[in-house]
């Protein structure tokens, strides 16, 4: 006989509890009232009773199975053979008709409604009318037509972003990328999806597609210089998947010309005009060019993978967001009581967050946050601080700063917080997360801070997870927020917030292990070592000194005569003067580096043909102005001109970023470059790389042993 979904799930809760359990407790594990339980129990009684079996009650106890370990282990494989009557809850039931209706916008009958969920056509009729209230948000029409069925109406891209959404409402992302790495693992596919609601669902993506995507974004990721992050590379898949199943179907996304028109002239539009091509190939089908549009927004929307510890940011190229990051730390400061500006790592993390969020906000495309409710309800007066930040950058960039990106700024702020605690470390642990860096760091930061015997030494992508990196860490334990189940090192999976229950989990494991000896120890370098690497920064800076050179009275033309003359500057030939030129276009390409409160214009790159590291200043006889990165015209009235060799010593690149440091922040550097002087230019920079070599001299310097 066939039993209902809802009797297997109760006898499967009573196979898994020995002990008594009461109907509240079988009641909140379904999602449904103690009442519907209580109607559900006599169809309970009556399968357990056929097949020989008892259902013990005890009045103010619970029920229980009255059996053995072994008869429970039959009525389990008994249970698995059972042939089962599918029931859907109202919300499975929607998600199955709201599916159907995105795939496809023929008319479909209520009566083939009927028939997948087994209901009334007037249950599926009310089932319509809160699907109705749904699509509005994303400006589409449900259209009824007696006799002929329903059906969806609107925009393609309005269609693709509800049947993004509706997947991520109803999947969460550690889910979805789960799917993504079956192909990795075939035979170990989630029995919870082979239920018609999930089912129906991915149907929207197209499960097929998915794997063979996969191979293109990884070739994708070697052209661009980083690699997605894991949200950025779900994001990314999901796009494609949706886009191929919509274009198999007939249908197309437009995009505005002038946007179109915006996008070619970014970095990433070759690369994905790239993928498009190669994609379009594989599965035989013509790829309209609003893809590669849409696919480049994601790609400047998308975040990267780094490291630790060791991140690193140009102020030359990140002054912008240096300023605006360094305002909203300033900001958290006064809201929190807590100093924060010494912490290096939050300005870094929120800096390389900061970026593609702006860009995904101006390009209309979502943030999600999956930890936001509970950001909201844990760290309420942390939120609330991060919103009077997030105020700042929806003011900075004329932009409206959503409440989930509110969310990703207190977690850098409540990362940085926990850092301010120094516990003693034994165990090394890595943090493995699929929910992006600000939730890796968050994390780290929660165990660091909530263990004193734990250090977490990396953050690693389940994505391109490898067993052999893993050992070279020589990690105790990986702490992950999704199983890992090829891993050769002990994976204890929580919450990205780190609940009670997990660091229960955590404190078991550190209780019943023993930390390893160590391979690798962190050594102070010997003399000789430390005096090589000041001696690579003294190098630097005389190269600096010997090269400055200025410009005084120059007549400005426009702006490629001005990075000719800028490249016959810094060359020595005229074959090494048109290289020079080539790589300082292709840098302003990327947008104008204007520091505006300074009139100053910044041209710079790094360049196979350039031996050392160069700085230059060019005073224009007249100001002129230019366009800035937003098309807004500036004045200005200097010019700096920085060179480094490409394949040149980190210390000369932290020369020159000290440099811009002085041009954004040492008044007295640009009242010397404005009294067009080159020896009060020369000395204050003397004066300034004195101090900045005493520093260097006194760190403390490592390697590993």
């Amino acid at each position: 006989m066939k039993i209902s979904s809802r009797t297997k799930k109760i006898l499967e809760i009573l196979l898994t509890n020995e002990n008594y359990v009461v109907i509240d407790f079988i009641a909140d594990e379904l999602g449904v009232s103690s009442r519907t339980i209580l109607r559900a129990l006599p169809r309970v009684e009556y399968w357990l009773e056929k097949n020989d079996f008892q259902l013990e009650k005890k009045k103010g106890t619970g029920i229980r199975l009255d059996c053995s370990l072994e008869e429970k282990e039959k009525l389990k494989n008994l249970l698995n053979i059972e042939s089962v009557e599918n029931y859907y809850s109202p919300k499975e039931r929607r998600l199955i008709i709201l599916s159907e209706l995105l795939k496809t916008q023929e008319p479909t009958k209520l009566f083939n409604f009927t028939m997948l969920t087994n209901v009334s056509e007037a249950t599926i009729s009310h089932d319509l009318d809160e699907i109705e209230e749904w699509i509005e948000d994303y400006n589409l029409k449900l259209v009824r037509k007696p006799g002929l069925g329903v059906y969806l109406k609107g925009r393609e891209k309005d269609i693709r972003r509800a049947s993004i959404n509706l997947l991520y409402d109803n999947l969460d992302l550690q889910e979805i990328f789960a799917i993504m790495q079956n192909k990795f693992n075939e035979n170990s596919q989630d029995k919870s999806r082979t239920n018609l609601s999930r089912t129906r669902l991915l149907n929207l993506i197209g499960l097929e597609t998915i794997h063979l995507l996969d191979d293109f974004i990884q070739e994708l990721e070697e052209n661009l210089d980083y690699q997605l992050a894991d949200d950025s590379y779900v994001a990314l898949m999901v796009h494609l998947a949706i886009a191929l199943k919509r274009i198999k179907d007939g249908e197309k996304i437009i995009i505005k010309d002038e946007i179109l028109n915006e996008l070619k002239k970014s970095k990433e539009y070759p690369i994905a005009v790239s993928l498009i091509a190669k994609i379009a190939q594989a599965f035989s089908v013509d790829i309209p060019e609003a893809e590669i549009g849409y696919v480049t927004m994601h790609l400047r929307g998308s975040k990267g993978r780094g490291g630790f510890y060791n991140d690193n940011i140009s102020i030359t190229d990140d002054y912008k967001l240096v300023l605006l990051t360094r305002k909203i730390i300033e900001k958290a400061e006064i809201e929190l009581g807590i100093y924060l500006e010494d912490d290096d790592e939050l300005l870094i993390g929120l800096v390389r967050h900061l970026e593609p969020t702006i860009n995904r906000i101006k390009l209309n495309l979502d943030i999600r946050n999956p930890l936001l409710n509970e950001i909201k309800e844990q760290y309420e007066e942390l939120f609330e601080v991060s919103k009077k930040c997030a105020d700042i950058i929806a003011k900075n960039e004329n932009i409206e700063v959503p409440d989930s990106e509110a969310a990703y700024i207190a977690m850098h702020l409540g990362a940085a917080i926990g850092r301010k605690k120094t516990p003693i470390k034994k165990f090394r642990a890595a943090v493995a997360c699929t929910s992006g860096i600000g939730a890796s760091r968050l994390l780290a930061s929660r165990l660091n801070s909530e263990f004193e015997n734990l250090e977490v030494v990396a953050l690693i992508s389940t994505i391109d997870f490898s067993n052999k990196e893993i050992s070279e860490m020589n990690v105790d334990l990986i702490i992950s927020t999704v199983s890992i189940p090829k891993s050769n090192v002990p994976v204890i999976v929580v919450n990205p917030l780190l609940t009670e229950k997990h660091q229960r989990k955590i404190n078991e494991f550190l209780s019943t292990h023993k930390a390893a000896k160590r391979k690798k120890n962190k050594q102070n370098v010997s003399l000789k070592e430390k005096l090589s690497i000041i001696n690579n920064y003294n190098q630097r800076i005389l190269e600096v000194l010997n090269n400055f050179r200025i410009q005084n009275n120059y007549q400005f033309q426009n702006l490629d005569r001005l990075l000719n003359d800028a490249a016959e500057l810094l060359a020595d030939n005229k074959d090494e003067k048109e290289i020079i030129k080539k790589d300082l276009s292709l840098r302003e390409e990327k947008g104008s580096t204007v520091l505006e409160h300074n009139n100053i214009l910044l041209l710079h790159c790094r360049s196979r043909v350039v031996e050392e590291v160069k700085f230059i200043i060019i005073r224009p006889e007249d100001k002129f102005e230019i366009l800035n990165d937003v098309k807004k015209k500036v004045e200005i009235r200097i010019v700096v001109v920085m060179a480094a060799p490409l394949e040149g010593s980190e210390q000369g690149r932290e020369v020159l970023s000290e440099i811009s440091r002085l041009l954004i922040e040492s008044e007295s550097f640009i009242e010397a470059i404005n009294s067009g002087l080159k020896n009060e230019i020369y000395f204050e920079m003397a004066d300034y790389f004195d101090h900045f070599l005493q520093r260097k001299s006194t760190m403390e310097y490592h390697k590993e042993e």
